[in-house]
């Protein structure tokens, strides 16, 4: 009982609860002017689960009794994101979501320009297909990418985020969330119906995304007809536009005004067009116009606009801001919306840091390197095939003694015996033959725009420097006494200063005395059970000191200093520590109890007046600004950023000595990889596992290097890119991206003499089609249009022959 009323206490203090719905700040701004068109699907006939309770077990979202929040239910009715909803209100007994079973929804016959979806899934990342049936009898298949309605201990980022959810006996709270998709449509046809998929593949967001069932609901969707146009003209309409908190980078904080713009007419706008995005407002004038240099029928561009306060505006003023489209032969309406004028401060609230997004910076960076390093390098183990494990991991396997899968204890007790523990290690972490410089240089000779060095483990051993009164488990107090983490910073400012310089950060420690009495097992709700088996050891992991399995001594934590509170008097300092190191990803793992708002808003606060924008992932006990699938990735574009993170280890981040050398990721894997998941909205972060003396292992080093001569020669496609607002890919080989000024095609396999795509790609008669790098770097390909709409691209066998891991074709605007 004691345990539980600590418990009670840990969720005040760090928990923030409120009695309204949250809708996603950036989805927040209110259009002054301009008529939406969009309209809400009332799909109550439909309806046949009850998601929103009261009281504990009232409804049952899930079958397991466990419902959302019915006090914070939203509006019957209210715009999001530019869309207008409807929305059940709460009824005792009845209806108030669809269960999705493969419905098909009959829609007013009409032509459209997208669907929209407020949706959740009851576990992992859901995703299907929605089929869109037209008149002519033809269909086209959109996919579905959904996340499951609540995540711990890594908080979703939903677009409507609630302060709990109700389970079977008692009110948990953690956040629960409904995520708003939004679907092309080919907007050339009239539309009939949308057909829900008959059921829900799903992906866990544990490491390895292994499938899992689960259940997609849906409570809301909304429809964007097309205004009828003259045939032949070419007009734009302006969807959205919001302020951010984003500014042009090297600019003197040039705020970023971001507009979401339709081309609803039936003609190509082209260069020739000369369309600019302008800005018209009292409090702000435009620096820096948006334009658009390609846009086709039924497609979407998001556009920037570099914008300053006038004088004697004040950061954090708002006021109306008229969005102008500018250009020849294209016909638009103005849009007037309430705007945040300026770069305002943030405030140590949920509401508030949930409002910072990634930088630009970060989102062009798509590739980063992750560098796990530590004394668990010393065994460097973690077994091979179906029982490989993290050898990140090693303590804790030991720790668990015959009980984990791994074999850990097995392999201890023959090559160290019994009385050799984990703290052993430590004066045989020595970095002997490390050379800081050899490490970025390899970075950047990978391709790499980043690298996120882990500066602590949950082993609890920091590669930084810290005040004595923190803790003397470091590697400056301990072996090698070094400042590892400042040193390799150092020798990126130094040696490659284009890297960005990042870390990742455990807040929790498996065995720090005093992160006993935040046992994350006796938290109320029964949340431990609905998570992923290494999820459920690390988060009862909290039981004091580590045993000796062997001899079940209980040990010392090397380098302890006692103190009053884990988190103030650890966690804020350490993670204070690295950002005044200059970290620009705070790269957290783990989460659970912090006082993660009140660190990120005076990190983002005085990184603003550095001028630097930074930047923090899904696990530092908020939803951050991306997330984080580990060694998995996702089937669609997600709109929110993320980053996939897996080792060239088949199953390992930290070095494993049992690993095979033909299991490592190869060029190809790593090229391929890149190129799918950024298709997709998301960055690569791939890791790498170095000997405890330094060393990066040879068929790492060649792979990487191997790799990175591809992702130079193709950088273009690559970096600086954005998603296809359409889709990413066509079948299983073929994958986009876009510019301000061309358009990708990426195939995965060697193409043949002929590349057919029949996704209305942004090509227009007289374009010229390029291959990007590999011998016939600049080669302009024969193309031609088919009469059923297709386009197909010539492709001779010295061009096929010409390159190698993929193959990539350039439309340039």
């Amino acid at each position: 009982m004691a345990r539980f009323k600590r418990t009670i206490t840990a969720l005040a203090v760090y928990f923030v609860t409120t009695t309204a719905v949250i809708f996603k700040p950036q989805n927040e701004y209110k259009a002054l002017s301009a008529e939406n068109p969009s309209f809400p699907i009332d799909l109550q006939p439909w309806f046949n689960n009850r998601a929103f309770g009261l009281k504990p077990n009232e409804s049952s979202f899930d079958g397991n009794g466990n419902s959302y929040p019915a006090a914070q239910i939203p509006p019957k009715e209210f715009v999001y994101g530019g869309f207008n909803y409807q929305f059940s209100s709460y009824n005792a007994t009845g209806f108030d979501n669809v269960l999705v079973k493969g419905q098909t929804v009959d829609v007013p016959r009409a032509k459209y320009f997208s669907y929209q979806f407020l949706a959740a899934s009851e576990s992992g990342m859901a995703s299907g297909s929605v089929t869109a049936t037209y008149a002519d009898n033809s269909s086209t298949s959109g996919p579905l990418l959904v996340p499951a309605w609540w995540s711990w201990p890594y908080p979703a980022g939903g677009d409507l985020v609630f302060s709990c959810y109700l389970t079977e006996n008692e009110t948990n709270f953690n956040r629960s969330n409904i995520f708003q998709t939004i679907n092309w449509l080919d907007s050339s046809k009239e539309l009939v119906s949308l057909t829900f998929p008959n059921s829900s593949a799903g992906s866990s967001t544990s490491p390895g995304g292994a499938s899992v069932d689960t259940k997609l609901h849906v409570f809301a969707l909304s429809m964007l007809p097309v205004a009828k146009v003259q045939p032949g003209s070419r007009r734009l309409e302006i969807q959205y536009a919001r302020s951010t908190q984003k500014w042009i980078e090297g600019s003197d904080k040039v705020q970023i005004i971001e507009t979401i713009i339709n081309n609803v007419g039936s003609e190509f706008v082209v260069r020739n067009n000369n369309v600019q995005v302008l800005i018209e407002s009292a409090g702000l004038e435009t620096v820096t116009p948006g334009v658009i240099k390609r846009l086709g029928p039924g497609d979407q561009a998001i556009v920037e606009i570099g914008v300053r306060n006038r004088e004697g505006v004040k950061s954090g003023d708002s006021g109306p801001a008229t969005v102008v489209i500018k250009g020849q032969h294209v016909s638009s309406s103005k849009y007037t919306f309430t705007a945040a004028y300026g770069i305002s401060q943030y405030e140590a609230t949920y509401e508030s840091i949930y409002s910072h997004e990634a930088p630009n910076w970060y989102n062009n960076a798509k590739y980063g390197i992750f560098i796990h390093w530590g004394v668990y390098s010393v065994p460097g183990w973690g077994n091979v095939g179906s029982k490989e494990g993290y050898a990140e991991w090693y303590w804790w396997g030991l720790n668990e003694g015959t009980s984990n899968p791994t074999d850990i204890y097995d392999y201890h007790l023959e090559k160290y015996g019994k009385d050799f523990v984990y703290d052993d290690f430590i004066p045989s972490f020595t970095a002997s033959a490390w050379d800081p410089k050899e490490w970025v240089d390899l970075f950047a000779d990978a391709g790499a725009n980043y690298f996120v060095q882990v500066s602590k483990h949950h082993e609890g051993y920091a590669l930084f420097d810290l005040p004595e009164n923190v803790t003397r488990r470091t590697s400056v107090a301990l072996s090698p006494h070094r400042n590892l983490v400042k040193e390799l910073f150092d020798a990126s400012k130094k040696y490659q200063p284009h890297l960005h310089r990042a870390v990742y950060y455990s807040l929790p420690e498996w065995f720090h005395p005093d992160y006993k009495k935040y046992g994350f097992s006796s938290w109320p709700g029964g949340m431990i059970e609905a998570l992923s088996l290494q999820l459920k050891t690390i988060l009862t992991m909290a039981e004091g000191n580590a045993t000796n399995p062997f001899t079940n001594e209980t040990l010392t934590y090397t380098g302890y200093v006692p103190l009053n509170d884990y988190i103030t008097d650890k966690v804020l300092p350490e993670m204070n520590t690295l950002a005044e190191m200059g970290t620009e990803i705070m790269w957290c793992d783990i989460g659970g109890p912090n006082r993660t708002t009140e660190f990120a808003s005076a990190w983002f606060n005085r990184a603003a007046e550095q001028n630097q924008q930074v930047v923090m992932n899904a696990r530092c006990g908020l939803p951050g600004d991306f997330d984080t699938p580990e060694y998995a990735r996702y089937n669609g574009v997600q709109v929110r950023k993320w980053e996939s993170n897996l080792g060239m280890d088949p199953f390992s981040y930290g070095y494993n000595r049992a690993t095979p050398l033909a299991s490592y990721m190869n060029a190809s894997g790593i090229v391929t990889s890149l190129i799918d998941i950024v298709s997709k909205n998301g960055n690569f972060l791939l890791d790498i596992g170095p000997t405890a003396n330094g060393t990066i292992i040879d068929i790492e080093q060649q792979h990487l290097r191997q790799a990175g001569a591809w992702i130079k020669s193709h950088a273009e496609a690559i970096f600086n890119t954005t998603y296809w607002f359409v889709t990413p890919a066509e079948g299983d080989n073929i994958r986009f991206t876009i510019s301000q000024d061309a358009f990708y095609i990426h195939s995965l396999a060697k193409p043949n003499s002929t590349l057919t795509l029949s996704s209305p790609i942004p090509w227009v008669k007289g374009d010229k089609v390029t291959v990007i790098g590999g011998k016939m770097d600049g080669t302009v390909l024969p193309v031609r249009k088919l009469n059923n709409g297709s386009i197909e691209i010539s492709v001779s066998k010295e061009v096929a022959a010409g390159d190698q891991y993929a193959w990539v074709f350039k439309i340039p605007y």
